[in-house]
């Protein structure tokens, strides 16, 4: 009888264990955005919890899930001054550019509920009480003809933030005329400015700004709210890490999730370049977000990067290629000093350090473990890496304000590629034959 069992124990013990190689086996496909991950759903973050929740909660503390968010996180003291704009009329709509009202001329608008409004002049957004918005047509004896509900989403958060709403038109969500963003160099001052951009906020950016995007039932229902056709307000785990219905389902299959440690190191930045750049999809000319990258992607596979006149410069790019504003970490780190680094030998991307910031270490001790004491205070360290220093004089070679080169001339200043190195024909580096990805 012992021995039956015995033998019974080994038979199932030996079916279980084939039966968990063909269930845990390795997928033979990479986990590089073209293989299993591609094929997983996006799920959301809060999927993330239950395993990972030492990593979820100071995350969700930092600003990327934060990079879009409904009206209850739009800045207090943005919405006190809020009325005030446009004559007191409060935040235009824009339709068309450089128009104070955000119309060029009246319009009939056709909104959700078979309302028709004729002669519109403008629209324009109130702040009523607490976190709700009315938005009130204005016809051309500047009279309010209608007003509706609207539920305004913030775009960005530390530096600024501009602001969308849709209004039932069939079209998704148009930017506000006014961003709230700084007014001095050290972003702790902000105001209200004019963003004048007539965009809409689906066709043109919001994949950097959210996770699991759903184009297509977007544009089934362009009415939608940003919560039905995204799995993710704001950038979440799967921005980074892939759609994880595959992960969530079966955490021990290897492959099921990208973990961006055991990419090579371009594919690394390439994996924070998706966003961290600017230019046009070259699969959908009309878009300046890389919604077709994969982690594990090249970011250039579908995307070409802005335009750089080397010598004369751009509103984006300074003569000497490096960024002149924000979100263009990709091309100042491959023309400067660094380029043989990836994005997270010193950020952090799940916790911010003790300043705020998404740093492993404070911002001295960081750069201290490769230059010593050379900036002994962080005053000095951001000094450092002010992008326009030493260009007041000739404004074209002047950069962002936190520049990626560190990369500086025999003046100490902020350069990006030494005119010697400048390339032929206006062209980047690497549209070069002799360019290589691979510092490995």
């Amino acid at each position: 009888m012992t021995r039956t069992w015995v033998v019974a124990g080994l038979f199932i013990a030996l079916l279980a264990g084939f039966v968990y190689r063909i269930a845990f086996r390795p997928d033979p496909t990479p986990p590089n955005g073209n293989g299993q991950v591609a094929q997983a759903e996006f799920v959301g973050q809060d999927a993330c919890r239950t395993c990972h929740g030492e990593i979820y909660e100071p995350f969700l503390a930092t600003l990327h899930p934060r990079k879009v968010g409904p009206a209850n996180q739009i800045r207090p003291e943005a919405l006190e001054t809020w009325n005030e704009l446009a004559e007191d009329r409060g935040n235009p709509v824009v339709f068309n550019e450089d128009e104070p009202t955000g119309m060029a001329e009246p319009r009939n608008l056709e909104l959700a509920g078979d309302i028709t409004l004729n002669d519109i002049i403008g629209v324009f957004v109130r702040h009523e009480s607490d976190f709700d918005f009315v938005a009130n047509f204005h016809n051309i004896d500047d009279e309010v003809v209608h007003s509706i509900a609207v539920f305004p989403y913030h775009i960005g958060d530390k530096y600024r933030q501009a602001f969308a709403v849709n209004l039932g038109e069939g079209e998704g969500h148009r930017l506000l005329k006014y961003q709230f963003a700084i007014a001095d160099y050290d972003g702790t001052t902000l105001a209200f400015k004019d963003r004048n951009q007539a965009r809409i906020y689906e066709v043109n950016c919001i994949g950097c700004h959210v996770s699991g995007l759903n184009l297509a039932k977007w544009e089934a229902n362009k009415n939608l709210p940003l919560e039905e056709f995204t799995a993710n307000l704001g950038v979440g785990c799967e921005s980074c890490h892939g759609p994880g219905s595959l992960h969530v389902a079966n955490p021990a299959r290897e492959n099921s999730i990208v973990n961006p440690e055991k990419l090579t190191k371009d594919q690394q930045v390439h994996n924070c370049s998706q966003c961290h750049i600017r230019g046009k999809s070259t699969n959908r000319p009309e878009r300046q977000d890389n919604i077709d990258f994969r982690p594990g992607d090249n970011v250039l596979a579908n995307f070409a990067p802005v335009d750089v006149q080397w010598g004369e410069g751009t509103d984006r790019v300074a003569a000497d290629g490096k960024a002149k504003a924000s979100r263009q970490q990709f091309m100042d780190l491959y023309i400067g000093t660094k380029a043989d680094m990836t994005c997270t030998q010193c950020h952090s991307v799940h916790q911010r350090n003790e300043e705020g910031i998404l740093l492993k270490t404070d911002i001295v001790s960081l750069c201290a473990q490769c230059h010593g004491d050379r900036w002994p205070t962080p005053e000095d360290v951001r000094s450092a890496m002010n992008g326009q220093r030493g260009w007041e004089d000739e404004p074209e070679f002047s950069g962002w304000r936190i520049q990626h080169t560190f990369r500086y001339d025999e003046q100490e200043r902020v350069i990006g590629l030494p005119e010697d190195e400048w390339p032929e024909e206006n062209r980047w580096p690497w549209e070069f034959d002799n360019w290589t990805w691979d510092f490995e």
